[in-house]
């Protein structure tokens, strides 16, 4: 039976997943996680920026979500998380030229829960070094000196690839504009367990461009 909040794992254990929008943590939700280690549960922080609590039976798996939740943690229940992957930006990296936190937030925000026919990832960098990968990822948003720089269709696994610059926007509201114009194409193109890659691969630079309304 589906538990909102657990996730069955292949040897009847159940885990959790702790959303961190900002990749920020709490203090009163650390000290849940450092009881809940004591306790002897295994605490992973993971690529995709997020806290998987790991090594639960049930009935510890159904306490712990109700101590982290009172404690202000963002658990995953449903649909397609979009909280994105983010660098500190600034004003904690000398070598950042934007801001991540506010369009981090304010995306996973704006994009709770989208109903989207495969996974899809975000990346928010304060730079061109692309600390959170951003370019490498569905959608990627990086730093420069006068806004962001506009990636697509990256992806890891068998065959990596990096994504294509396919323009820049230059304050928050366009890059959430951006944001679901990109959903949508996703939505309208996509095929279950095909990636957005792979529908970037298939139109021109200049159709993304048009869809998107970049330039």
């Amino acid at each position: 039976m589906e538990i909102p909040g657990l996730i069955p794992q292949k040897d009847g254990s159940w885990a959790l997943s702790i959303e961190l929008p900002e990749g920020k943590i709490g203090a009163e939700v650390l000290k849940v996680l450092a009881s809940l280690a004591e306790g002897g549960a295994f605490i992973h922080p993971t690529t995709a920026q997020k806290i998987m609590v790991l090594g639960l039976r049930k009935e510890e798996a159904l306490k712990a979500l109700e101590r982290l939740e009172k404690a202000g943690a963002r658990i995953r229940k449903s649909g397609k998380s979009l909280q994105p992957r983010t660098c500190v930006g600034l004003p904690f990296c000398k070598l950042a030229l934007q801001e991540t936190f506010p369009l981090a937030q304010a995306i996973y925000e704006a994009f709770p829960r989208e109903e989207l026919p495969h996974k899809f990832k975000i990346g928010v960098s304060g730079c061109p070094a692309c600390c959170s990968w951003a370019n490498t990822l569905d959608l990627g948003f990086v730093g420069v000196r006068d806004g962001f720089k506009v990636y697509l269709g990256g992806k890891g696994g068998y065959k990596p690839r990096l994504g294509i610059l396919v323009g820049k926007i230059g304050d928050l509201s366009e890059a959430l504009e951006v944001t679901r114009r990109v959903l949508d194409l996703f939505k309208e193109k996509g095929a279950k367990k095909r990636r957005f890659a792979k529908i970037v691969e298939n139109l021109s630079l200049e159709e993304i461009q048009q869809y998107l309304g970049l330039s």
